[in-house]
């Protein structure tokens, strides 16, 4: 549509990768309406709307597939004005694996609203954010929301923390970047991080002394998650293979690997289970997951720590050739303590959920905590909790937000290190980040990892 050209178009699809984009509209200020139209599959837009005004879309669907589209900008707006979009979907597909920088890009334009849009996707990957305004410099990386206008003026800068939870003055430090998409954080018991970059088979420690991240071992079965067991050993959930769950000494270079078997499920009084703290599924089948007692066990070198794990990540059943197991799509593994609650976000409802943990890990008792979801959840020494959902949210144990703080990235996954635990670590895709906080953060692995009896939080 261009040179004054408008009109009304509905229940079109456009899967096409030899197009430059779906459909392009430029150069005119002739009204329009688009009603329920699927741009999916192409290489570089799916939409573009150049030096164009007046007109409304419902119900738009945007779609990139991995083999045409992982290049491919859903929404692009320049030099555009009074544009309404209600009810608008951006979705990458479950085998994607890289992310792209985001789903709607705006520049130059203003009177543009937003009604009802919601930003996802059913692999681990989606968007670093939601929406960039290149002219003001500010970008939403909330997956959902029901209002946003970007007017004539530019964005306002949100307000700084009210440091609630975050000290006042408190910055997000970028540590270290150049990662495809990391995740799968965990600390020893020393307080030092580990994650891994599951496409690139790394896994890499944060060092602080040397302030640069170490790679740590390549792991050619992709390492997706990482947790510790009470003697440091790191285990690691790996993609490839059947059930492939790896154990080795980190501290020691070159150490052997020991590949665990799954044995029966079992009560084991005393041992902590370590389980996903994100599902990306609809609420029943969420429940289903989150609450099943799982039928099989991977136990530690140590004997002390268990993942629990369903047929599907042992027998490496596939959906859409990927595998979906919740040890694998989850961002982090956290264990779970007998008398503390464990909470687990839904990242396609986009909300949390508070259970009690049983001795052998099973999860029951749900109860909403927040309206509020998203890639993965925490929580410090008071009970607080911190859920990454495009920013990080910070909510009292009553449910109550209380705290808010942007990261230069979308976080992916959270979790409390350093001497102090005080230290909050943010993976973000390709960068790793921290910030300080006013308390302590709860490593959830029971009598040991990092102390908590000195608590200062004057």
């Amino acid at each position: 549509m261009t040179n004054g050209g408008g009109g009304t178009f509905k229940d079109i699809w456009t899967p096409c990768h030899y197009a430059a984009a779906g459909m392009e509209i430029s150069d005119t200020q002739t009204s329009g309406r688009v009603y329920a139209m699927s741009l999916e599959h192409h290489v570089r837009n799916e939409m573009i709307i150049r030096n164009a005004s007046n007109w409304r879309f419902y119900a738009v669907q945007f779609e990139e597939e991995r083999e045409e589209s992982p290049q491919c900008l859903p929404l692009q707006i320049e030099r555009a004005s009074n544009l309404q979009f209600a009810n608008t979907f951006f979705y990458r597909v479950i085998s994607c694996f890289v992310p792209f920088p985001q789903a709607v890009k705006v520049g130059e334009s203003k009177d543009i609203r937003f009604r009802n849009l919601h930003c996802y996707s059913n692999s681990r990957v989606s968007f670093d954010s939601t929406v960039m305004d290149t002219t003001a410099g500010a970008k939403v990386g909330d997956p959902e929301f029901a209002v946003l206008d970007i007017a004539r003026a530019p964005i306002p800068a949100r307000p700084s923390s009210s440091a609630v939870v975050f000290p006042d003055g408190a910055k997000v430090e970028k540590l270290a970047d150049g990662f495809l998409n990391i995740a799968g954080a965990a600390v020893d018991g020393k307080g030092t991080l580990y994650f891994a970059d599951a496409r690139e088979n790394r896994i890499y420690r944060w060092s602080p002394e040397q302030h640069r991240a170490e790679q740590v071992r390549e792991i050619p079965q992709q390492p997706v998650q990482l947790a510790f067991d009470k003697s440091d050993n790191l285990l690691v959930v790996a993609y490839s293979g059947n059930g492939t769950v790896l154990a080795f000494r980190p501290d020691v270079k070159d150490s052997e690997i020991t590949t665990l078997k799954p044995q029966p499920a079992a009560p084991r009084p005393g041992i902590v289970a370590v389980l996903p703290v994100n599902r990306w599924m609809h609420n029943a089948e969420f429940m289903q997951n989150s609450t099943q007692q799982k039928p099989f066990h991977y136990l530690s070198p140590d004997g002390c720590v268990i993942i629990p794990a369903a047929e599907d990540f042992t027998t490496g059943a596939t959906q859409w050739g990927t595998k979906m197991a919740d040890v694998l799509r989850a961002f982090r593994l956290a264990p779970a303590v007998p008398g503390r609650p464990f909470y687990v976000t839904n990242e396609l409802e986009l909300k949390t959920w508070s259970f009690t943990v049983g001795v052998d890990g099973t999860l029951s008792d749900a109860k909403l905590f927040a309206e509020e979801g998203g890639e993965c959840v925490i929580t410090d020494h008071r009970g607080n909790v911190y859920i990454a959902a495009g920013r990080i949210r910070v909510f009292e144990p009553t449910g109550k937000p209380i705290d808010t703080l942007d990261v230069p990235q979308h976080p992916t996954c959270l979790v409390f290190g350093g001497k102090d635990n005080k230290t909050l670590f943010i993976t973000a895709r390709s960068c790793l980040y921290s910030v300080g906080t006013r308390f302590p953060g709860v490593t959830g692995v029971g009598q040991w990892g990092p102390s908590l009896a000195n608590d200062n939080e004057k």
